[in-house]
């Protein structure tokens, strides 16, 4: 068994055409330099953001830039597994998917029900004292695996669980599962595999990927890089990697088979022949940092879950350009130390640096430092914990001609909240009072307040907060499910079947029906995928 995994492993990229990619590097290198100048010498015109300060309307200047960063540069896992630094209270890690059972197992098609695998150090894998690899706490504890954005796949699937066995299923004494909504997320899968294209990414604009009637709700091309990991990432978070064997036919297309394990992998082929020499992922366009945070939370979700060696260079690349492209103390923008910080690119930025650090992809500590001294800055220390777009203070964030219609939400204080737990793995921040604002500005499915991205960041950062007992979590999670369940395209819909109309939605313009669907099916699966920082205790 142990010779098989190591081997088909080493072999998943094996009929990929990698003396093309080979040859296309050596292009690359030659004319790096003068893309990287053409590039910086051309400016991109992009439709102005507007940020309506609440005591009159203004246009935010470009920051000064910050002055050089005197943090220490020695790169390491930012955080120690020494259990004697352990807070008990901080980790520990719920599994909503589990069975009642009488005795533990994983459904991985083999009689022992046992989890199988070729090593028990798996690169994702967090040692407790008892060994395990579920929950971290402090004292005789499980291990943990808790990729941020990710199920399992098949057992652990990888090195701590046999990639060739079964799904996302776990069966633990004493526990029940949730698999209701699981059929959504599904059906969104199916719409994103679907819609794949033939190079293996996704195109905002998805042309040609259709069955019969063409989808409405073509997004910009300019956020390929980011709705490729985007995608990848729904796939992840429910357990599908590229050794998956999963596959269902295409309700679109009976005649066609789907499968996911063939889908994450041409997806994380096209982020990794995307890479540049300097690590960047995509084209350096317009918000070009946004698909590249995002492109490396996929990548290190991607080796995390899997421990693929394929996947481990690139990913530490794509982490160390997005370091490097850090402002010095503070946070990051649209491009690499532009000056500017906005809370929006830097809670992406933070999420890959979650899931770096738990796939020990080394990186500074001082990043994280500097995240979170972006958004002391840009929060309003008042008791709401109000945290604006690019500055404390701002209000509704809109583009003129495409959005102003919609209502505000405080999706930044949303992100702040998410990326202080993941940071800080406290309980005691009065920062987290800002979940009060969220549990103020519910879900709700009407026109001109539907704001995907929202709901995605309150769903994960109040889960994260309450657990899935937290009396906070349920008051929103229940609006959450009746806005976004009953509005999914169904069969009656042809091609658009199992996804959502991003003409509905505030940012929808943006990435499309790709990133409407892709997004949702991630908020989907926080309540029953995502590990609680502070497990859960009910509220």
């Amino acid at each position: 068994m142990e010779n098989r995994d190591e081997s088909t492993a080493a072999r998943w990229f094996g009929n990929a055409p990698w003396w093309m990619i080979s040859a296309g590097l050596h292009v690359v290198l030659l004319l790096g330099a003068a893309l990287i100048y053409v590039e910086r010498a051309l400016a991109v015109d992009e439709s102005p953001i507007i940020l309506k300060i609440r005591e009159g309307g203004v246009v935010l200047p470009p920051q000064p830039p910050e002055p050089p960063s005197t943090s220490d540069p020695q790169k390491g896992a930012p955080l120690t597994d020494d259990p004697s630094t352990m807070d008990p209270n901080q980790v520990i890690l719920w599994d909503p998917l589990a069975e009642i059972g009488k005795r533990n197992e994983t459904a991985n098609n083999d009689p022992r029900g046992g989890t199988l695998g070729d090593s028990p150090k798996f690169t994702s894998f967090l040692p407790g004292e008892s060994g395990s690899h579920t929950g971290r706490v402090k004292g005789p504890a499980h291990g943990s695996h808790e990729i941020i954005g990710a199920g399992g796949g098949a057992g652990s699937a990888g090195k701590h669980g046999d990639p060739f066995g079964g799904m996302r299923h776990t069966r633990v004494t004493g526990r029940k599962s949730d698999t209701k909504y699981e059929s959504v997320v599904l059906e969104a899968l199916k719409w994103l595999a679907r819609h794949q294209g033939a190079d293996g990414g996704w195109s905002a604009d998805f042309a040609g990927r259709c069955s019969g009637a063409r989808c409405s709700g073509a997004g910009e091309k300019d956020f390929n890089a980011g709705v490729t990991g985007l995608s990848l990432l729904a796939f992840l978070g429910a357990g599908y990697t590229h050794f998956s064997r999963d596959e269902f036919p295409d309700p679109a297309d009976p005649s066609r088979t789907l499968r996911f394990g063939e889908t994450v992998k041409k997806g994380l082929q096209w982020l990794m022949a995307r890479q540049d020499p300097e690590g960047c992922v995509g084209e350096r366009g317009q918000k070009y940092m946004y698909s590249h945070t995002i492109a490396t939370l996929a990548l290190c979700e991607g080796y995390g879950m899997t421990g693929a060696q394929l996947l481990k260079d690139p990913a530490q690349k794509a982490v160390d350009f997005m370091v490097s492209a850090q402002n010095p103390g503070r946070g990051w923008r649209y491009g690499a130390r532009s000056g500017d910080n906005d809370t929006s690119v830097t809670g992406w930025a933070v999420m890959a640096l979650k899931s770096a650090e738990l796939s020990e992809i080394h990186f500074p500590r001082s990043s994280f430092d500097g995240a979170l001294a972006w958004l002391n800055e840009a929060t309003e220390m008042n008791g709401y914990y109000r945290t604006g777009y690019t500055q404390a203070g701002t209000g509704k964030v809109y583009v003129p001609g495409k959005n102003e219609q919609f209502s505000d939400h405080p999706s930044m204080s949303a992100v702040a909240l998410m990326s202080r737990i993941f940071i800080q793995k406290r309980k005691d921040d009065p920062a987290h009072g800002a979940a009060q604002m969220l549990l103020s500005d519910l879900p709700e499915w009407k026109a001109e307040k539907v704001d995907f991205y929202y709901w995605y960041y309150a769903s994960l950062a109040l889960f994260q907060l309450d657990g899935p007992d937290g009396a906070r979590w349920k008051k929103w999670n229940e609006p959450l499910k009746s806005a976004l369940v009953p509005h999914q395209k169904g069969a009656g819909d042809g091609c658009r079947r199992g996804s959502w109309d991003p003409e509905a939605e505030r940012w929808g313009f943006e990435g499309g029906r790709v990133y409407a669907t892709a997004i949702n099916a991630l908020t989907l699966e926080v309540y029953y995928r995502y590990g609680s920082v502070f497990g859960g205790t009910k509220k």
